[in-house]
């Protein structure tokens, strides 16, 4: 095989190969000794290599396809001169040409200059493909072989009795059968090889023309009989010839087998023919070969065909050899113009004729019309006479030619448009945004900021903001710690909401608040390179939280801490009495007469009287005590380091003293007295909740005891247990017997003056002891969890009554901290809402902070589960517990409702001031502001004037039992149906109704 003529149908595999992988080197190689040589070759112009620098040297050994993906990152071939050298070789991919076992002629190769990858896929093809070389190197060893045999009959004719001899040589021919036809006698006999050939181990015999024919196709009968009968050639004056013949074998077990049958006269010494010799060698893996490569031919072509690109190949001689019909499409030529074979000059003039580079400008139309095919590859874009843009790339091929794709781009360059377009319009929004908004390196180093944020730290400009060397990085924060929590939670989170903090302005050096939202940036793996986000100034907001804060911690009235800080201060005293062996004395003081006083003089009179005695009371103590109003005429005091009843009971005593003395109310001298309830820790208690409540233990007593005066809690006073467990049993029958029901009062809508909704208040009418106030038996339902049962309740029965209401209307009920607690909460408001058919957008649920303080993280988990399916959620006696700014900022509420006790404090200087305050943050948290307890005129005016939303009180009705509400319903919706315009009328006809109610 070494040095001979080139073949043509190893160059169409090396060709085959180059298109259907892309690569521009494909070759067949033969090896000896000391050289590689190439059989056929594509894409490359040396004959032959010294086999020492030869990929096929590797290759040639293995029983695989070897594939080098990258050269260079292989020690075996990083030094080779064809990588280092002038062709630079990075991709190699081999598989190795092996005739029978141990006989490795060569291999078939592909190269490439640039490192690429191989798929599994395309190694099973590139082997198909060295099988076909394979086929046709056996097909060529074979022919050879056949031509040597014949030249020895042909030597041996003369030597017929030394037919054993030659039979046992054309034996030792793998593959070959050996037969010889009598014309005599019309008897055929067969060498073994033959017979193994079609799968019949027959015994040594002579065959008939019919024992033939089972071993042969039936397409392939007529032309046996005709090539065997001598009469043919009589009849046509020819003396028979020898043949070469393409047949189809049928085996014994039934597989067909394609052999080539060569045979020729065999002559006597006369001279005539008196027998055909022949062989058949067995090609079916050659013709297999060949209809798999046509296979991939015609996949190659469909391939071409459904490709979203216009692909054209030219060749060295300026003709078309491939292309597609996405090509014609996209350039609008036909089928005429563009074919396998059209002179490509003659294309291009006819697109220069039309016009088809009348869009394109400049250098690049003179080149295209100038039909040059160029040398280097090159992309460009283009627009079309017809509109479309279309991109074409062009890859000159090795020896000529080139390769041209089109790609129809209008579609990207549309979206290119728009998004340039939104780039600006975002930019427009980045730089004129009333927020700060910056990017910024995981390191802190600004890259990007708009004028908002330059302005707020003092910067003229974002670019000065920005420039490379003045420092100007997000670690701006006064705390240092807090980038190292910002940066934490950015990094669990993926987010950082609201996240405030005291920073120093970088060109001023001032301090100021700001809120930060921000966000991680990540690349297509997933993995964070910066982080965005916007910064609020939020200095006014710190002010308005540290005065609500205040107002969370201190009651309004008297500026003495609430409740909320007198049980942090008792529970703190009473852990450090534990530890360093102190006391505690909790006073537990409620005020007589007051009511009557308030009753006479009125409300501000009232609240004169409870600040001067709350100064009192505090004057009264010595440093370190403290005292404070829990509400309404309630108060308590914490006295550290007096143990003694002595010194308890004198400091109670100095307490009733000041408070009994006279005070002057608009000129009328008037006094009150105050009855107080001792317990002293930790004898009497060492929590807050046991201490404090066997104090309000002992001033029960003391109010039992004639008032004005002091008691010590005792263990006998535990009564009031007693009777608390009798309530608690009288609780449970109630729930198991569903004693309860539900009372509505109305929610007044100020802006137009119409009903809004109600809110559904639990009534207990107990059958000895009639109504028990709801302050009563709520706490112990929720102390002994039966708020459970008796929330879901009426959640169920308030909802089903709000369906019967006008479609705007909501319903609001009270949820216990202990209700959202349960684990069952969330299913018991969708169970009510789904029996009832009540939209979700018209139940509102109404909490109070106490909600959020005793598992913040689980309440508002459930609270946005809630949320999220339309329920509207509302903090209920805002002002009065925890309030605190940063509940409202861990929830938005959809309402806020102002505790009674701001209402009834109206004409306090400093209850109109926080009632502004919760109606600015309710704006400013879009929250509608909702009054509680308006029972006067005056009353309404002032919360309307304040800005409140809602109201709800007296002035429009009480609570009252649902038969009565749709009554009113319908007095209301027959009125609207007789003058449906007159939107005043009805109005009059809600407050009146509610009134009557």
């Amino acid at each position: 095989m070494l040095d001979t003529p080139d073949e043509t149908h190893f160059d169409a595999v090396c060709r085959t190969a180059q298109v259907l992988f892309s690569t521009p080197i494909a070759f067949v190689s033969l090896v000896d000794k000391n050289r590689q040589w190439f059989k056929a070759r594509c894409g490359i112009d040396v004959k032959e290599t010294p086999r020492s620098m030869a990929f096929c040297n590797y290759a040639i050994l293995s029983d695989n396809v070897l594939v080098i993906e990258d050269a260079l990152d292989d020690p075996r071939f990083s030094e080779n001169p064809l990588v280092t050298g002038p062709l630079g070789v990075r991709f190699y991919a081999g598989a190795p040409l092996i005739l029978h076992q141990g006989i490795r002629l060569g291999t078939l190769c592909l190269m490439d200059v640039q490192r690429r990858s191989f798929s599994a896929e395309q190694v099973r093809q590139f082997q198909d493909l060295a099988n076909i070389v394979v086929a046709h190197l056996r097909l060529h060893e074979a022919r050879n072989q056949i031509g040597r045999d014949l030249e020895v009959l042909q030597s041996a004719q003369a030597k017929l009795r030394e037919a054993a001899d030659y039979q046992l040589l054309v034996e030792q021919v793998g593959g070959i059968g050996y037969w010889q036809y009598n014309l005599n006698s019309g008897k055929a006999t067969w060498s073994p090889s033959m017979r193994r050939l079609v799968g019949h181990e027959m015994l040594d015999g002579e065959l008939s023309l019919n024992d033939l024919i089972q071993f042969l196709h039936p397409d392939e009968h007529c032309d046996l009989f005709a090539a065997f009968d001598t009469r043919n050639a009589e009849v046509n004056g020819m003396a028979l010839m020898p043949f070469d013949r393409q047949r189809r074998l049928v085996r014994a077990d039934g597989e067909v087998r394609t052999v080539i049958s060569r045979g020729l006269p065999q002559h006597d010494e006369t001279g005539a023919v008196v027998a055909l010799l022949g062989v058949c060698v067995d090609i079916t893996d050659l013709v297999r070969s060949e209809e798999q490569l046509r296979g991939v031919s015609t996949l190659l072509r469909v391939t071409l065909e459904n490709m979203d690109q216009g692909i054209l190949m030219v060749g060295a001689d300026n003709r078309v050899l491939v292309h597609n019909q996405k090509a014609r499409d996209l350039l609008g030529l036909s089928e005429a113009l563009l074919h396998e074979g059209a002179r490509f000059d003659l294309l291009q003039q006819h697109q220069v004729d039309r016009g088809e580079f009348c869009k394109v400008d400049g250098e690049l139309r003179h080149w295209l019309e100038s039909g040059a095919l160029g040398t280097t590859a090159g992309t460009y874009e283009r627009d079309r006479p017809n509109g479309i843009s279309i991109e074409v790339r062009s890859v000159p091929l090795p020896r000529g030619g080139l390769v041209r794709t089109f790609t129809d781009i209008t579609e990207r360059k549309r979206r290119e448009a728009a998004l340039r377009l939104a780039e600006a319009e975002y930019q427009t929004l980045f730089q004129n945004a009333v927020v700060g908004v910056y990017r910024a390196n995981l390191d802190g180093t600004l890259v990007r900021a708009n004028q908002a944020l330059a302005k707020l730290h003092g910067y003229s400009d974002p670019t000065s903001a920005t420039a490379s060397g003045n420092g100007f990085t997000h670690d701006w924060y006064v705390d240092r710690n807090r980038k190292d929590e910002f940066m934490r939670l950015l990094l669990r989170h993926g987010r950082v909401d609201d996240f405030v903090s005291e920073v120093t302005g970088h060109a001023t050096g001032e301090p100021i608040w700001v809120s930060e939202t921000a966000w991680l940036v990540r690349d297509a793996d997933g993995c964070p390179f910066c982080f965005e986000g916007t910064v609020v100034d939020a200095t006014e907001r710190k002010r308005a939280e540290a005065q609500i804060e205040h107002m969370a911690r201190h009651d309004a009235l008297t500026g003495l801490p609430n409740r909320r800080q007198f049980q942090e201060r008792l529970t703190q005293e009473l852990v450090h009495a534990q530890r360093q062996g102190t006391s505690v004395a909790v006073l537990c003081c409620d005020l007589d007469r007051f009511k009557t006083v308030n009753d006479t003089f009125g409300h501000p009179a009232g609240d004169a009287l409870l600040c001067t005695l709350a100064d009192r009371m505090r004057r009264s103590l010595r440093p370190g005590d403290m005292v404070a109003r829990l509400g309404g005429d309630e108060f308590a005091i914490i006295l550290l380091g007096r143990s003694h009843p002595h010194g308890v009971g004198a400091a109670a005593k100095r307490v009733i003293e000041v408070v009994g003395q006279p005070v002057d109310i608009d000129g009328h001298l008037t006094n009150v007295g105050v009855s107080i309830g001792v317990a002293i820790g930790l004898d009497d208690g060492d929590r807050a909740e046991l201490l404090f409540k066997n104090a309000d233990i002992a001033l029960y007593r003391a109010k039992e005891a004639g008032r004005h005066t002091c008691r010590f809690y005792e263990a006998g006073m535990d009564m009031a247990v007693a009777s608390r467990n009798l309530l608690e049993i009288d609780l449970k029958d109630a729930v198991r017997k569903g004693g309860f029901a539900l009372h509505y009062q109305p929610i007044i809508d100020l802006a137009s003056d119409t009903l809004r909704g109600f809110e559904a208040l639990l009534r207990w009418q107990h059958a000895e002891k009639g109504m028990i106030s709801p302050a009563a038996f709520i706490p112990l339902a929720e102390e002994t969890g039966l708020i459970v049962e008796l929330g879901a309740w009426a959640l169920r029965d308030a909802c089903r009554e709000a369906v019967s209401w006008s479609a705007d209307l909501r319903v609001g009920v009270n949820v216990s901290a202990v209700q959202i607690q349960h684990v069952d909460f969330h299913q018991h408001v969708l169970d009510a809402l789904v029996e009832s058919g009540l939209a979700p957008e018209r139940l509102e649920l109404e909490i109070t902070e106490s909600v959020l303080v005793k598992d913040t993280e689980a309440a508002i988990s459930c609270l946005h589960r809630l949320r999220r399916i339309g329920v509207r959620l509302a903090i209920d006696d805002f002002g009065t517990g925890y309030s605190s700014l940063s509940y409202l900022c861990l929830f938005p509420f959809d309402k806020i409702k102002i505790d009674r006790s701001f209402i009834q404090d109206a004409c306090a200087s400093t209850s109109g001031a926080i009632v502004r305050a919760v109606v600015g943050l309710g704006k400013h948290l879009g929250a509608t502001i909702t009054a509680e307890g308006v029972e006067t005129q005056s009353q309404l005016d002032w919360v309307r004037s304040e800005g409140c939303c809602e109201v709800q009180g007296f002035i429009f009705g009480r609570p009252v039992p649902p038969s009565v509400i749709r009554g009113m319903m319908q007095s209301v919706e027959a009125a609207n149906a007789q003058q449906h315009e007159a939107m005043d009328y009805l109005s009059h006809c809600e407050r009146r109704s509610l009134l009557n109610a």
